[in-house]
């Protein structure tokens, strides 16, 4: 399930590392998929630190501001990593 989650927020982060600026409905969706996987992380007992880049580069674009792209990969690097340890782990 959390793959589900993360593949949306993953996507515009990866767009956002290339220099494109999605749509505000695009980004608040992105963020709803990110609280889910967050909450079922947490309610699993497991920690969401590993969501923490691809938050504040989605908060970044909320803003109006593309984040630098390093930020980028290491966000999507990171939601990545969670995906593949969620599906590790089902």
């Amino acid at each position: 399930m959390l793959k589900e989650w993360l593949e949306c927020p993953q996507r515009l982060i990866a767009f956002a590392r290339i220099g494109l600026h999605p749509s505000p409905a695009d980004i608040e969706a992105a963020i709803r998929c990110l609280d889910k996987a967050q909450d079922a992380m947490r309610n699993n007992g497991q920690s969401a630190v590993a969501l923490h880049p691809a938050r504040a580069a989605l908060v970044s674009l909320r803003w109006g501001h593309l984040p630098h792209r390093d930020a980028c990969i290491s966000a999507v690097l990171s939601l990545g990593s969670v995906m593949a340890l969620g599906e590790a782990a089902e």
